[in-house]
């Protein structure tokens, strides 16, 4: 029975070994018919979130505007339909998608803008 125990010595850690660091960087050739092609490759899809936001936000537009004509006219005495309060709720959930998604989708490209021009200069 203590033949089935393993020894504390012959037990290995799950854990992968630490590598070295490299003195310096591994450097990769690239033409630029492969540069231009990685830079223009788009992985995620937050163009066509924006796009479907503005649509959304563009078929709400009517019920939202016809809501808050009649609150401006009428003050508190107008009588909100749940209709009107969806379409207007639709329209600042677009809003605030088309804001985030757009800032997202143009800090992106800075960054591979400026990792394409990081390595063109290299060359």
């Amino acid at each position: 029975m203590s033949e089935d125990k393993l020894s504390a010595g012959s037990v290995t850690s799950l854990k992968s070994p630490l590598r070295g660091t490299l003195d310096k960087p591994l450097r990769h050739v690239v033409s630029n018919e492969e540069l231009d092609a990685l830079c223009e490759t788009r992985r995620e899809h937050i163009t066509e979130y924006v796009w479907a936001a503005i649509g959304i936000a563009v078929g709400s537009l009517p019920g939202t505007v016809a809501l808050l004509h009649g609150y401006i006219t009428q003050g508190t005495a107008y009588g909100f339909r749940p209709e009107g309060l969806l379409q207007f709720g639709l329209f600042c959930a677009a809003l605030s998608v088309m804001y985030s998604m757009g800032m997202i989708a143009r800090r992106r490209a800075r960054r591979l803008r400026d990792i394409e021009a990081d390595i063109r200069m290299r060359a």
